[in-house]
């Protein structure tokens, strides 16, 4: 039996069988599913073409329904072929025919089958024509599932899903009865498969030598494009894909800028260079982050690098099946108030991460984090982006990060790279 996106079938098929289940508890007969990372999970579609909208609809029994652009037909065809396919066209419906009476009235449930460019010009009139093409066929898949009556779930929460086209689907499907299925998948994908895991374990290998490219390159007279050059060079030679979020390389003029990667800047004497990636396989990512010293450490970068990892090594000691994702966080913060560090303080210390699609290697919307408070309970097979640095402290600059599995009794650090003090001349 063929197999898709690197898994067999029965991997799908298990999953679905997972997500059922909680539909079931829930009361939902069929899901619609917005996500390109849950759509991936469900059903293994892996293309770009999720910047438009499609839509994978999981009915409680049957084969899964999937709408798309009709332009990937053929990628469909070949990645996912035991799915039922609905392609629409771009854009809204054609013009319908000129009226025969010779005035400028149209009747707008009327198809257009004539030829723009051979018929006398059309009068549009200011009433939009009202059909929306992705909205019309979800519901038209829909209804020939026999659910347009039914109880239908739906990732209200999607960053793929827009207000028009959810609330064009809800007005299409009036006597569907609808429920914000936000997470459900997620909750399920949460937790990795043994197959899963080894493409996980892959890209770890890979963050790794990304990360080792990034720290050879570094150094004084070395501009920041051919750091990245360097690492994505490693990521791509080492058999990994692109990345759901962009290597962030800065250094001591935009270091507490989040988000913000690489610029034009040549990296000078007592810079700092942060450095933060990921490998990716499969869609499977395997973060991994450290600081580099160029040309020399500071004075105190012993001392910070000290306090990072002695809060990391506590988090991770913290972690094991079933210990809340909030304990995990005050293992780490304890650390830092016995340095006299209480008002340094971080929204979280890690967070899960896995399938990710640009622009997210963690999946779509603010990740699940190993935040204060947080009552999930970590399981056997969850994986962690897990954190620890102090930048612009009382104690100097440092950052570590790594990727770790949560096993039944405690935690296996997949990323290696070494976490000593990292200095580049």
């Amino acid at each position: 039996m063929r197999s898709f996106a690197g898994f067999p079938p029965e991997e799908f098929e298990a999953r679905r069988a997972a997500v059922r289940q909680s539909m079931s508890a829930e009361g939902v007969d069929a899901l619609l599913v917005s996500t390109p990372e849950n759509i991936y999970y469900l059903s293994g579609l892996d293309h770009m073409g999720y910047f438009a909208y499609q839509m994978l609809i999981l009915p409680a029994h049957g084969a899964p329904l999937l709408v798309t652009r009709a332009m990937e037909a053929a990628t469909v065809a070949d990645q996912v072929p035991n799915l039922v396919h609905y392609g629409y066209a771009d854009g809204s419906r054609p013009l319908p025919d000129p009226p025969v009476d010779g005035t400028n009235r149209v009747d707008l449930e009327a198809p257009f089958t004539g030829s723009l460019l051979s018929e006398p010009p059309i009068r549009r009139t200011s009433r939009p024509i009202g059909h929306i093409a992705p909205v019309d066929e979800t519901c038209r898949a829909l209804v020939d599932a026999g659910l347009s009556k039914g109880h239908l779930g739906l990732e209200e929460g999607g960053s793929f899903l827009t207000y028009r086209i959810a609330h064009g689907i809800k007005q299409g499907l009036p006597d569907a009865t609808w429920h914000d299925s936000t997470g459900l998948v997620d909750s399920r994908r949460v937790v990795q498969s043994p197959l899963e895991l080894a493409c996980t374990r892959q890209a770890a290998v890979i963050s790794d030598a990304m990360m080792r490219a990034a720290m050879a390159t570094a150094g004084v007279g070395v501009n920041e494009h051919d750091v990245m050059a360097a690492i994505y060079d490693a990521l791509f030679r080492r058999g990994g894909t692109y990345p759901g979020f962009v290597p962030l390389v800065r250094s001591t003029a935009n270091l507490t800028h989040e988000h913000r990667t690489w610029d034009e800047d040549e990296l000078a004497e007592d810079d700092l260079l942060f450095l933060e990636m990921s490998g990716c396989v499969r869609r499977y990512h395997a973060p991994i982050g450290r600081l580099v010293f160029i040309d020399r450490a500071s004075a105190s970068a012993g001392r910070a690098l000290d306090i990072c990892l002695e809060a990391q090594t506590s988090a991770l000691a913290a972690m094991s099946a079933g210990v809340r994702a909030g304990d995990v966080y005050e293992a780490w913060q304890r650390v830092l108030d016995r340095h006299g560090l209480s008002g340094y303080t971080r929204h979280h210390c890690g967070y899960t991460t896995g399938i990710g699609y640009p622009p997210s290697w963690s999946g779509g919307g603010v990740p699940v984090g190993l935040r204060a408070g947080s009552d999930l309970r970590l399981a056997a097979g969850m994986v962690f982006h897990l954190m620890s640095w102090l930048l612009r402290s009382e104690h100097g600059d440092s950052f570590l990060s790594d990727t770790v599995l949560v096993t039944e009794d405690g935690a296996e650090m997949l990323t290696k790279t070494s976490r000593e003090i990292a200095v580049r001349t």
